[in-house]
C-alpha cells in the first residue's frame, strides 16, 4: 500500500530540479551554487513533514484470547474493529483503549477488574494497529471519528443503555476525551472515563518528533503550522484540523462525566507535560477530576498494576459505579 505522506518531498523534489535545469541551460550556474543551501533545508523540511505523519508498525495478526471474539464496523470502507466476550444486556459497559503501536488484546489485563465488578467489556482496536488492515496515511482523528462511529453502532445495538465508561491508556486517552465530548449523543451515556498516563497535547508529541529528527525548537512551532497544512491537504473534510489549540482541551474534548487521571510518576515515553496540562485545564473548569500520580507505574508494559487497580476500583465505588 503506498503512502502518499511524503507527497510534498516529491513535488518540492520535482520543483526544484526544473529550476536547476533551467539554471544550467541558462548558463547561470553561479546560482545553484547560492540556492543550494536553501534546496537543501527545503527538501530536508519538507522530508520531515511525511516523518511527523508517522505511520504504526507492520505487526502480525494474532489469533483472539481465550473467550474473546472479533467483531467489526465497516466505517467509510475501513473494518473497525474489536474484541468482545460473554455479553450480559443487563450490565454496563466498558470500553478499552489501548497506545501508539500496542494492540487491543494488550488491554485485557486491565479489563479484568471491569469485568469483576458487572461491566461487558469491548477491546478497541486502533485502524492499523495489531493485525488490522493497513492504511497510506494515518491521524488520531481518523480513529476518532472510527470511535465515534463504533459508539453509534452501539448505541443502535443498545449495548450503551445501561451506560459505558471508557478506560484510555496514552494515545488511547487523547482518542477517549475527543469520543467523549458533550456535544457527541453518545455522551449522554457516558459514566466515567479512566485516563492512564494520557497524550494531552498533540503538539507536544509532534515537538518529540521534532526533537528526533533535530529540528530547532524555535522552528517547531512554524514547523507544526506547515504540518497541519499539508494534513488537511490530505484529508477530507470530516478529519481537518483548524489550528494547533485545537489538538488539546479544552477545544479537543473535556468529557463532562466523573474523570480519573492515573499518571505514571516516571513516565519515560511522555513525560510530565501531558498530565500538568490536564490537570490544569481541568482545575480551571471545575469538572468531576480526580487525579493520582503513582510512584509505581510505568507508561508501558503494565497490563498489570495493583496499585493502578486499586485506585481504579476506590474510584468506581465512590462513584456508585460498582455493578456486582
Amino acid at each position: 500500500m503506498i503512502s502518499n505522506r511524503f507527497s510534498a518531498f516529491f513535488v518540492h523534489a520535482f520543483a526544484w530540479t526544473l529550476i536547476t535545469i533551467g539554471l544550467i541551460v541558462s548558463s547561470d550556474t553561479f546560482y545553484i551554487i547560492l540556492l543550494a543551501p536553501i534546496i537543501i533545508i527545503d527538501m530536508w523540511l519538507a522530508l520531515c513533514l511525511g516523518f511527523m505523519l508517522r505511520l504504526p508498525t507492520i505487526r502480525e495478526d494474532i489469533e483472539p484470547p481465550n473467550d474473546w471474539e472479533w467483531e467489526s464496523l465497516d466505517v467509510q470502507g475501513y473494518p473497525v474493529r474489536w474484541l468482545k466476550k460473554d455479553w450480559d444486556s443487563n450490565k454496563p459497559l466498558a470500553i478499552f483503549i489501548h497506545g501508539w503501536n500496542s494492540r487491543a488484546s494488550n488491554m485485557l489485563g486491565r479489563s479484568a477488574l471491569f469485568h469483576e465488578l458487572g461491566y461487558n467489556c469491548v477491546l478497541f482496536e486502533m485502524r492499523a494497529h495489531g493485525g488490522n488492515k493497513r492504511v497510506p496515511h494515518w491521524a488520531a482523528m481518523h480513529v476518532c471519528h472510527d470511535l465515534e462511529s463504533v459508539l453509534i453502532h452501539f448505541e443502535h445495538r443498545e449495548w450503551l443503555k445501561n451506560g459505558f465508561l471508557i478506560h484510555g491508556h496514552s494515545l488511547g486517552g487523547f482518542v477517549a476525551q475527543r469520543a467523549l465530548r458533550s456535544e457527541l449523543e453518545t455522551s449522554k451515556y457516558a459514566l466515567g472515563v479512566i485516563l492512564e498516563s494520557p497524550v494531552s497535547s498533540y503538539e507536544y508529541i509532534n515537538n518529540q518528533t521534532c526533537d528526533y529528527l533535530k529540528i530547532p525548537k524555535r522552528l517547531q512551532r512554524p514547523m507544526m503550522r506547515r504540518l497541519l497544512r499539508y494534513y488537511n491537504r490530505l484529508n477530507p473534510s470530516q478529519y481537518q484540523v483548524p489550528s494547533i489549540d485545537f489538538l488539546r482541551p479544552p477545544e479537543w474534548g473535556l468529557p463532562q462525566c466523573p474523570t480519573i487521571l492515573i499518571q505514571a510518576k516516571h513516565d519515560a515515553t511522555l513525560g510530565n507535560k501531558h498530565a500538568e496540562l490536564l490537570i490544569d485545564v481541568h482545575n480551571t473548569s471545575q469538572s468531576r477530576f480526580t487525579y493520582h500520580i503513582v510512584e509505581d507505574l510505568k507508561h508501558s508494559y503494565e497490563q498489570e498494576n495493583t496499585v493502578r487497580d486499586g485506585l481504579i476500583r476506590t474510584w468506581l465505588e465512590e462513584h456508585s459505579l460498582f455493578f456486582r
